[in-house]
């Protein structure tokens, strides 16, 4: 894969992120935190995973292991989501700026044991996570009675 093609991918899931944060911004903070079931129980809960998973994938590439997944306390509600969630992408752009796509990264996952992976196949595996946890989030706008944002990578790739 080349550096151009992984940071196209890098950058369809942030433009779906943008397709999304408005959505998330207009909800209530009763909406963000009723307990609506799925793999996390509310809308904060799940963007408190899927921002925090792409956190930890960036600090791992830029060499640090988290230790532990960050708490409610980290990001209390969805406003600090998206602030987080926008350092983290800017960091990000920056480093795919530079990053050689096969490159290995070596870090430790949170259950502690060492692990070596490739730039693209960390790239792959956030962005494919990201995207899996949204289609949760879009069933959990449905069962608050709203309607979801319509944003698919495919259509990034067709502008």
């Amino acid at each position: 894969m080349e550096r151009a093609e992984l940071q196209r991918i890098v950058a369809a899931s942030d433009w779906v992120w943008e397709k999304w944060w408005p959505a998330l911004r207009a909800l209530s903070p009763e909406q963000a935190g009723r307990a609506v079931g799925g793999s996390f129980p509310s809308v904060y809960a799940t963007t408190l995973h899927l921002v925090a998973a792409e956190w930890a994938w960036l600090e791992r590439l830029l060499g640090r292991s988290p230790g532990a997944w960050p708490g409610p306390d980290w990001a209390p509600d969805l406003a600090r989501l998206e602030a987080r969630w926008r350092e983290v992408a800017s960091q990000r752009r920056a480093y795919f700026e530079q990053a050689e796509p096969t490159a290995r990264v070596a870090y430790r996952p949170f259950t502690g044991n060492p692990s070596e992976s490739r730039v693209w196949e960390i790239a792959v595996h956030f962005t494919t996570h990201t995207h899996f946890h949204r289609g949760q989030l879009a069933g959990q706008f449905r069962l608050l009675g709203l309607e979801p944002p319509s944003a698919h990578p495919i259509a990034f790739f067709r502008l």
